[in-house]
């Protein structure tokens, strides 16, 4: 690498577009030897491009240097990885769970009845207070991402977090005994089963 490739790059359409077109391929190559798969390696790259572009848009982007690039290429390679492991955990589970062995038209009914009272009372939230809960739990991004994507303090996400998840509590609290009650009757379905 040259010094060229070293030096810090300004913050502008052309000099993302400059890195990109400088370092994308090589990065695909790099992020490969983790994810072992060229589309996964080359999603993840584009991406990180992507949070490039939007943090220069927010006026808040780092020293775009080689290694800055490689080191947050590799760091969501890494985070993708941490992530399919879990997603192949819970798999695992889902697979070796025992089938359930009661009424099951009446849990799915349920479920649904469940499902929907949690859609409803996110919905129900504050459009900011919403949009920072979904973008944890759904995007699955962090405390600090949801601070940069939204231009807002880390304190501030986990504020609205807490009002979040205090009145999720309050609204599905009538459907947590029927949570509970559902869970101990698998537990003991398994039991009898086993």
């Amino acid at each position: 690498m040259t010094d060229r490739d070293d030096a810090p790059t300004g913050c502008d359409a052309a000099s993302i577009e400059a890195l990109f077109r400088a370092h994308y391929s090589r990065l695909c190559d790099f992020v490969n030897c983790y994810v072992r798969s060229p589309e996964t390696a080359s999603d993840l790259v584009q991406d990180l491009f992507v949070h490039l572009w939007e943090r220069c848009d927010a006026g808040d982007v780092p020293l775009l240097t080689t290694a800055y690039l490689y080191t947050a290429a590799r760091n969501r390679a890494l985070k993708h990885l941490r992530h399919r492991r879990v997603v192949a955990r819970w798999a695992e589970r889902v697979a070796s769970a025992p089938l359930p062995t009661g009424p099951q038209a009446d849990e799915r009914l349920r479920t649904r009845e469940m499902a929907e009272a949690i859609r409803r009372a996110i919905d129900a939230l504050p459009d900011r207070c919403r949009q920072i809960f979904l973008l944890s739990r759904e995007k699955y991004l962090s405390y600090a991402e949801i601070a940069e994507v939204l231009g807002i303090s880390v304190k501030t996400v986990e504020t609205q977090m807490w009002r979040a998840l205090k009145s999720l509590r309050k609204s599905l609290a009538p459907y947590l005994g029927l949570a509970l009650t559902l869970a101990a009757l698998a537990r003991l379905g398994s039991h009898l089963v086993g």
